[in-house]
């Protein structure tokens, strides 16, 4: 199997570790970066449904979190797809630009939607169903680890650019004040 055999939403988990551990070059961390955002949101959400009847605001919590998960999941495969489409042109000795521009952009979308699950599973630590506290910082660390991932490979793919910094470094902070709420609790 490989990337080329459809979106990966749409089959096996197996499928994608076997591919991610793979010799080919794609599915790389960029997917890997997207699937665990899409991870972190979907427990964000679950967090945020379970928090229903203790928090005001829970439910829109929850629909904002499946929205970023939405917009992470098809990133999976994109990122793989996009990033085959760079070492294609190369291979084929053409202009590489049009397609680097595409496989740069998704890390940064990452690294951006990451930042925003942390925020939203933080507030839940803090906020959220206190059985569930732990859940949400994990939610919200696993989305600052995802952002921080995205944040390299953009710096990779086109040098540092401070907006993604700044978005990896929100999350990470925003991690570690979920983390501290779960002391608290």
């Amino acid at each position: 199997m490989s990337w080329q055999s459809g979106d990966y939403l749409q089959r096996p988990l197996q499928e994608l570790l076997d591919d991610v551990g793979g010799a080919d070059p794609v599915p790389a961390a960029g997917s890997m970066a997207a699937a665990t955002g899409a991870l972190a949101a979907a427990l964000t959400a679950k967090v945020a449904r379970r928090s229903i009847a203790r928090m005001d605001g829970a439910e829109e919590l929850a629909l904002r979190a499946d929205h970023l998960r939405n917009r992470l999941e098809p990133l999976v495969t994109l990122d793989a797809a996009s990033y085959a489409a760079v070492l294609d042109a190369r291979r084929d000795d053409k202009d590489t630009t049009p397609t680097w521009k595409d496989a740069a952009s998704w890390p940064e979308t990452i690294a951006y939607v990451a930042a925003d699950i942390a925020d939203l599973a933080a507030e839940l630590t803090e906020n959220g169903n206190p059985n569930l506290r732990f859940d949400a910082a994990g939610a919200a660390s696993f989305a600052a680890a995802t952002a921080e991932v995205a944040c390299s490979l953009v710096a990779a793919n086109e040098g540092e650019l401070e907006s993604v910094r700044a978005a990896a470094l929100r999350a990470r902070r925003t991690a570690e004040r979920a983390e501290a709420a779960t002391d608290r609790g």
